[in-house]
């Protein structure tokens, strides 16, 4: 009997994936995302910048699919609570939809993969310039990390941080105001200031290059601190981390097995925290090159 409950828990499971994949699709926030996201896409790839080519590209998908996903996840949790509401005593758990929602995410993650790919191809048929991103042994595995962390963590841990959003603070207005707090955080975290720089990788997007500038010249560009590989990792552990938050809202939940879960994955997290502020390069690199502008 266990062995066929099991059975049709994870039938139910997937038939509300795909049917929350179909919701995400057609969410008109997602579409509009996505399509800009092929159009800066396209000209990233045929006409990218000359002194970083594509490597500062993820701010695209990190907004159209990351901050964007914030408000699609909310949204598809509430109209999902509405549906379980209006089927009464057949709906299925909470965890059961928590986890379908969850799945969604591959409607984004596959675009930003998309964007990846076209990124990392459009970066080898037009390398940046000498006084660009790549110098002091700046390899193409390290920008190439940094744009997967840029761009297709995000199109992840936006929607998870909207799902979060949704089963603890529902109410209407409560993902865009998250959204535009999530910018203005971000401005400050990218290493533009001196003073978030050897900590900024705490926030979860941020720059490890950039046209950040030196004392006469103010477009010189400089590789910070803090290892992208091990960024990633972190990231990893957030969403992990934002999935098992989600869980614990539901009632019925084995709250003892999920609070171990998110210590666990929390102590985690602050590991790969700490060994990607200590990893990398040690001291920010300045391109020898001035940018002549």
């Amino acid at each position: 009997m266990s062995t066929t409950t099991n059975a049709d828990a994870g039938s139910t499971t997937r038939a509300l994936v795909r049917k929350e994949i179909t919701h995400y699709l057609r969410h008109p926030v997602f579409i509009v995302g996505a399509l800009l996201l092929a159009a800066v896409s396209w000209l990233g790839a045929t006409s990218p910048d000359d002194r970083a080519s594509t490597s500062m590209d993820g701010l695209a998908p990190g907004a159209l699919l990351g901050l964007l996903g914030i408000v699609v996840m909310a949204s598809l949790t509430k109209r999902s609570d509405r549906a379980a509401e209006a089927a009464g005593a057949v709906s299925v758990s909470q965890r059961t939809r928590t986890l379908a929602l969850a799945g969604a995410v591959v409607v984004p993650v596959t675009c930003a993969l998309a964007w990846f790919v076209s990124a990392v191809i459009g970066f080898q048929e037009h390398p940046p310039a000498p006084d660009g991103v790549q110098f002091g042994g700046v390899d193409d595995s390290y920008i190439y990390a940094t744009m997967f962390a840029q761009g297709v963590m995000a199109a992840v841990g936006g929607p998870l941080l909207g799902l979060m959003i949704g089963r603890w603070l529902p109410r209407r207005g409560v993902a865009p105001v998250v959204m535009v707090l999530m910018v203005l955080v971000t401005i400050v975290m990218q290493g533009i200031f001196e003073w978030t720089r050897s900590w900024r990788v705490v926030w979860p997007w941020t720059h490890f290059y950039g046209a950040m500038g030196v004392p006469g010249d103010s477009d010189r560009f400089m590789v910070l601190t803090g290892s992208p590989f091990l960024y990633v990792g972190y990231l990893v552990a957030l969403c992990a981390l934002g999935l098992l938050i989600a869980l614990l809202r539901d009632p019925e939940a084995d709250r003892r097995g999920l609070v171990r879960a998110t210590v666990a994955v929390a102590a985690a997290a602050v590991v790969l925290l700490v060994l990607t502020i200590v990893g990398g390069y040690d001291h920010t690199l300045v391109n020898p090159l001035s940018s002549g502008r």
